[in-house]
């Protein structure tokens, strides 16, 4: 071979090899990328092997293990600067400031005996070997109230009143109602057995120090109340009414949907016209009467309505001596409002009419009605549903019993909503449960349910139950079980009924009963607790050997009936 052939095949061998180690060097770098991403990952994630990595937070000294309550304590330890929470038990120290070896933190006044726990940013728990022992100053009432409403909150005035123990009257352990001031704290007395013209007596035991007993204090009938007025139905969708286009001209579609009870209207624009026209509006004007207000307490506007988890809008429209006024919705009336609504699903509302600024509300008034628009929004899609707009004497504060969806009990079926029963009831299902009376010798069947307590200050004006019934072409009875006393169906309710339901001839209907807690039956009742609700199917004063057929539905409480036939008296 020539020195030219030789060193030219010696170049090209040298290039092959060049080649196949850049190739293999890349490969090197690309598996060490991947690997370094991979570790990278893995150390981002919080799995349990990295958690313990984490650091974590620890006490090594507590300045004061007995500190007053309200007062400032200092603790020490290691990554201090990384805690998020400070509690003993569920009471949570407010952090005043912090360092990476100590914080400062105030003791709350409401809180027992326990170790801390300390819950750092990267979610690690320390709890301290030592032991808070809070103090608490002495409670003491210097104002015992004159008199009690029987039945109603009784307050009582003094100093550190946040630090009660336990207050009972007539012997009874009462609960807070409301929030407990240091110089002031009101009780409910719902539940407590005592009768008008008889005298009460309070005994307040502090955390520390003394009990005290109050002089005897006269029970007298409660006041500052009020019986609601008719609930007024003005749309319910079901009805015949008559939708009437405004003068948005942006395009958009409206129609009747299923609503929550029987047919709903819905609203829908693939892009909203803000405030640019009205899509629909909707009025009622009562056969040409009108509605008379005059009599009406706190004149509300109360709906259902759903937004499917996007946005619309729609607004009360009132008209007065020939003259239409409408209102707008905002965070004002606590369900965040902003000239737009949002929910996920179906939510009652009450608007107060007079607080939204209708000039006139407690007076005569041609046409009640609605009106859906843009509003505040604008440019994006646009959907809103409403059902059963009514006008309520008060709001209406719904708290959901059993809505009959799904079973609450052994022997109650439940069924798919049926054609055979005229009317409508709520969702999709109701609760049934058919048998022959047996007069109160044997009980037919039963569904419980728990009920979360009904905020007393919510309440305070009256509780009423509200369901719906249909004994289809049967008769039937059944009577409440609340737990703590029981609750039948008489005829001065409104109804008619004497311990059996009048016959509702197959359709659908309301029955919205006051209930009193404190008196006859329900003496020992006391719904600002959690409580458990029952219905008992019972013959009652049906003959013995009658066929019955009892259908329930959407058991509600609320602070006003939801019945619009019933003229409560």
């Amino acid at each position: 071979m020539s020195d030219s052939k030789w060193l030219r095949a010696d170049f090209i061998k040298q290039l092959k090899k060049n080649y196949y180690m850049k190739k293999y060097l890349s490969k090197i770098v690309l598996i060490a990328f991947i690997s370094a991403l991979s570790n990278s990952c893995s150390d981002t994630a919080i799995d349990e092997d990295s958690y313990v990595n984490l650091p974590a937070s620890t006490i090594t000294e507590i300045s004061n293990e007995t500190p007053f309550v309200g007062t400032q304590i200092v603790l020490k330890g290691t990554n201090m600067q990384y805690v998020s929470s400070v509690t003993v038990g569920t009471s949570a120290f407010k952090i005043i400031k912090q360092s990476n070896d100590n914080m400062t933190v105030e003791v709350p006044r409401q809180i027992e005996t326990g170790p801390i726990t300390l819950t750092n940013k990267y979610k690690r728990v320390f709890e301290s070997t030592q032991v808070i022992k809070p103090q608490y100053y002495t409670a003491k009432v210097t104002t015992w109230p004159v008199n009690i409403q029987k039945g109603k909150p009784f307050l009582l005035k003094g100093e550190n009143l946040d630090l009660i123990k336990e207050v009972k009257l007539n012997g009874k352990v009462v609960s807070v109602f409301g929030a407990a001031a240091q110089d002031k704290v009101s009780y409910s007395s719902a539940g407590v057995e005592m009768e008008i013209g008889e005298y009460a007596i309070i005994e307040m035991t502090p955390k520390t120090g003394e009990k005290q007993t109050s002089p005897s204090i006269l029970v007298v009938k409660p006041t500052n109340t009020y019986l609601p007025k008719q609930s007024l139905m003005i749309i319910d969708f079901d009805a015949p009414f008559t939708p009437v286009n405004g003068d948005a001209t942006s395009p958009f579609t409206s129609n009747t949907m299923t609503g929550q009870y029987g047919k709903g209207y819905e609203v829908k624009a693939a892009s909203a016209n803000g405030w640019n026209g009205i899509y629909v509006k909707i009025e009622n004007n009562n056969g040409g009467q009108g509605y008379d207000l005059s009599s009406y307490n706190k004149p509300h506007i109360t709906f259902l309505v759903n937004t499917a988890g996007g946005q619309g809008y729609v607004q009360p429209i009132l008209t007065a001596n020939g003259k239409t006024e409408d209102r707008h919705l905002t965070g004002a009336f606590g369900y965040g409002d902003d000239y737009k609504i949002k929910t996920a699903n179906w939510e009652w509302r009450s608007y107060d009419l007079e607080k939204m600024g209708f000039p006139v509300v407690k007076g005569k008034l041609d046409k009640i009605g609605i009106q859906f628009r843009g509003g505040n929004v604008n440019g994006t899609p646009f959907y809103i549903a409403v059902d059963q707009v009514m006008i309520t004497d008060g709001p209406l504060t719904p708290t959901i019993g059993w809505d009959c969806e799904t079973p609450a009990g052994s022997t109650w079926k439940i069924l798919p909503n049926s054609a055979g029963l005229s009317g409508y009831n709520q969702g999709a299902n109701y609760a049934s449960l058919t048998g022959v009376s047996q007069g109160w010798d044997a009980k037919l069947g039963q569904a419980s349910w728990n009920v979360k307590a009904l905020d007393p200050v919510a309440y305070a004006n009256g509780i009423w139950i509200n369901f719906l019934l249909n004994t289809g072409n049967k008769e039937g009875y059944f009577q409440f079980d609340f737990g703590q006393g029981w609750m039948h169906f008489t005829k001065s309710q409104g109804y008619g009924d004497d311990y059996k339901f009048v016959p509702t001839q197959n359709k659908w209907v309301w029955r919205s009963i006051k209930i009193v807690p404190g008196e006859g039956d329900l003496s020992k009742f006391d719904p600002t607790k959690d409580f458990t609700m029952g219905i008992q199917l019972y013959g009652g004063n049906l003959a013995k050997g009658t066929a019955m057929e009892v259908n329930v539905d959407s058991f509600i409480f609320t602070t006003v009936p939801l019945d619009p036939n019933l003229k409560p008296e």
